[in-house]
């Protein structure tokens, strides 16, 4: 499966957030809210006005590679799984104007990588705005990708002055 930030593509949908535990699974029809594999309700796209994620975020490239190391040798040393889960996120979904705010776990302690959030708000915004590019939900690898590349798009270069 192929992840980026908080987008992570999985059978026939692309997930927001930790598919084990509360995430989003987007489909070409709807937006699944999800805890686990439980369903918590279905939104149809027509809808959907707005999704902000408020999940911590860092301007360190590895993010979860260091929190992963770390934790790691803290278990090895302790010889026991130290029980350590990323504290749950937040999103905020805009329904017909009205807002709600649900739970959205993450994939790892520590932040992700603040280009990756705003190449997910991108993505997102797009497939609210262009309703015809939701059928690319079916292919969610293809999202992911484009996801990198509008993350990539904002973000300044080495060497080249930012806007």
């Amino acid at each position: 499966m192929k992840r980026y930030g908080p987008l992570l593509a999985v059978p026939g949908a692309l997930a927001v957030g930790d598919p084990g535990r509360h995430h989003l699974r987007l489909t070409p029809d709807a937006v699944l809210l999800r805890e686990g594999v439980e369903n918590r309700g279905i939104i149809p796209w027509g809808g959907v006005d707005r999704i902000r994620l408020d999940v911590p975020t860092t301007r360190f490239r590895l993010p979860g590679l260091v929190g992963t190391v770390i934790l790691g040798a803290l278990s090895a040393i302790a010889l026991s799984d130290l029980g350590v889960d990323p504290d749950d996120g937040s999103l905020t979904i805009t329904v017909d104007g009205g807002p709600q705010v649900l739970p959205l776990s993450r994939h790892h302690v520590g932040g992700y990588w603040a280009p990756t959030v705003d190449g997910a708000h991108r993505l997102l915004e797009q497939l609210i705005a262009a309703p015809t590019q939701r059928a690319l939900l079916a292919r969610p690898e293809s999202l992911v990708d484009v996801a990198a590349k509008l993350a990539r798009s904002t973000t300044p270069s080495r060497g080249r002055p930012s806007s």
